[in-house]
């Protein structure tokens, strides 16, 4: 645990590595942090209880340019005593459907073996308003030690977009928020280093509030559109069309687009953990307990609309599912709603078959559905557009079965009326 003055000031000091940061998670949001800051001529050490995820983060710092240098481990045992450490882990729901904390707290007690004398810690994992000066203040100052005083506290959420054409943390900006005005000086001389443009805030509850209120915001109008191109289907109006024509406006409209439902680690989970203290305030939203159902039920009301498509069952029926992750061109599974559709149409007797060129080994999430790695040895009753990867061909996935379901809008119609927008 940090010292709570046993040593000498002497011997403190000397046990500290200057400059050295820890990120602790090396995922889509904790690795290109810790690229940046080793590019900004920090000493980063990148910590995460996956070997394999150490070793890529290592791989990935060789060779880049910048006055400083990144090394990772798996170990908590070879992490310096560094003056800065940021929490970049996992905040997943429980079987429950309620916020899981594990791993902050996890972080929090390998930080506290590791703090050097006035260090900052902040927390950018998504959490739960009130997480920063309640769970993480206590675990902290559980030795003995006062946030604003021995060590710094703050909170700068992430706002990753994992995919190519994502601007990555230097050219984000960033939420910051803090107890105390120390903590929040603090904190702005390291993110200052790292980001374009840091933006201050008044409270770590107003950080913390408004990076969930970002993935509300797009939880409840992907919830809309998808339930509207059900809708405009019904009208014989493409729903693509509609909302390129409303995006027109310059003012008071963001164009959100048609899907097979919200996936991936932020967009369906994060509402949950602002839904939990609305609740505990008394003031649930019902909107978005709304929204939040809707986009569970969208593979459900997509199966559905297969059925009737193929006379009422889809048992014995070939189906082949083209794209399983949860966004386009990035090889994550995380909450994608084409798993789910495949396990459902399994369920009801299909031989539900997969293809996913973006997807390099065969997931356990996927375990026991069929892959296909050659589309054009297959001869399926029905194609189902699951992802739309950038690589596929719409044109030829349009008339690739005699029948083809378009949960996306993206597909043209072909004579034959083989495409169906669900």
């Amino acid at each position: 645990m940090p010292d709570t003055g046993l040593l000498s000031d002497a011997a403190r000091t000397a046990t500290v590595v200057a400059g050295a940061v820890v990120v602790i998670g090396l995922g889509y949001v904790g690795l290109p942090i810790a690229l940046e800051a080793a590019a900004a001529g920090f000493a980063v050490t990148g910590f995460d209880l996956d070997p394999a995820a150490a070793r890529a983060a290592e791989a990935a710092g060789h060779g880049r340019e910048g006055p400083g240098r990144l090394t990772a481990t798996a170990d908590p045992r070879r992490l310096p005593r560094a003056e800065t450490w940021l929490i970049c882990v996992p905040t997943p729901l429980d079987a429950a459907g309620q916020p899981d904390l594990s791993l902050v707290v996890a972080a929090l007690g390998t930080c506290r073996a590791g703090l050097a004398p006035g260090a900052l810690v902040c927390l950018v994992s998504t959490c739960q308003p009130g997480a920063t000066n309640g769970l993480c203040r206590r675990e902290l100052e559980s030795d003995g030690l006062r946030v604003g005083h021995d060590l710094f506290l703050a909170v700068s959420p992430e706002r990753e977009n994992p995919g190519a054409a994502a601007p990555g943390p230097r050219h984000t900006p960033r939420l910051l928020g803090a107890p105390d005005p120390a903590s929040l000086a603090r904190a702005r001389t390291f993110w200052d280093r790292i980001t374009d443009r840091v933006v201050p805030v008044a409270s770590p509850e107003i950080a913390e509030c408004a990076k969930l209120l970002e993935n509300t915001y797009r939880l409840v109008n992907i919830a809309l559109i998808d339930e509207l191109h059900r809708g405009f289907a019904a009208l014989g109006v493409p729903t693509r069309a509609v909302v390129e024509a409303a995006a027109t406006k310059p003012f008071g409209f963001a164009p959100f687009w048609p899907g097979a439902g919200a996936g991936g680690h932020c967009i369906p989970i994060d509402p949950a953990f602002l839904q939990m203290e609305l609740s505990r305030a008394g003031a649930a939203s019902t909107l978005l307990a709304a929204a939040a159902e809707a986009n569970r039920a969208r593979p459900a009301r997509i199966l559905g609309a297969m059925e009737r498509a193929m006379g009422g069952s889809l048992a014995g029926r070939r189906i082949l599912m083209l794209g399983v992750t949860y966004k386009p061109d990035v090889p994550d599974l995380r909450g994608a709603a084409p798993v789910a559709l495949l396990r459902a149409m399994a369920e009801r007797g299909a031989e539900a078959c997969w293809h996913d060129h973006v997807v390099v080994e065969s997931p356990e999430a996927l375990h026991g559905l069929r892959r296909i790695r050659d589309v054009g040895a297959l001869a399926p009753d029905a194609v189902i557009l699951g992802t739309p990867h950038r690589d596929y061909d719409f044109a030829r996935i349009a008339v690739s079965a005699p029948l083809v379901f378009d949960p996306f809008g993206l597909l043209p119609s072909d004579q034959a009326g083989r495409v169906r927008v669900v």
